[in-house]
């Protein structure tokens, strides 16, 4: 669906804590912290990069990551895959991005759009 971060709404992610209590994951499509505009910039990116495979981006906030000062932290998800190819992290007014398959990190950025350039680029490898 055009202008929304839907596709996988369906699923019921959860994050299993060690002392075995279970903190539910909000719906894709609903990123805490970002405002409209990055809603925005994120929902267009996202539909044009489906069809270079990529699947959803989750809000993965609300799992503890023990990062001082992130306000957004995003999983990229590729299709086919159940863990998450990249993480955009916002601290402050800077976005960074750490790629999971090799731990690389990108420099701060002052724009989500240099961010998701970054993850494009990657996808074009």
């Amino acid at each position: 669906m055009p202008g929304s971060m839907t596709r996988t709404a369906e699923r019921n992610i959860r994050f299993v804590e060690s002392w075995g209590t279970e903190t539910p994951e909000p719906q894709a499509g609903t990123i805490d912290g970002l405002d409209s505009a990055d809603q925005k910039i994120l929902s267009a990116w996202l539909d044009g990069a489906a069809a270079a495979g990529i699947d959803t981006v989750l809000d993965l906030g609300v799992r503890p990551w023990n990062i001082a000062g992130a306000n957004v932290i995003c999983g990229v998800f590729e299709t086919n895959r159940d863990q998450a190819s990249w993480l955009i992290i916002r601290c402050g007014p800077g976005w960074t991005l750490a790629r999971c398959s090799d731990g690389f990190i990108s420099d701060m950025s002052a724009s989500l759009p240099d961010i998701l350039r970054i993850i494009d680029a990657d996808m074009r490898r």
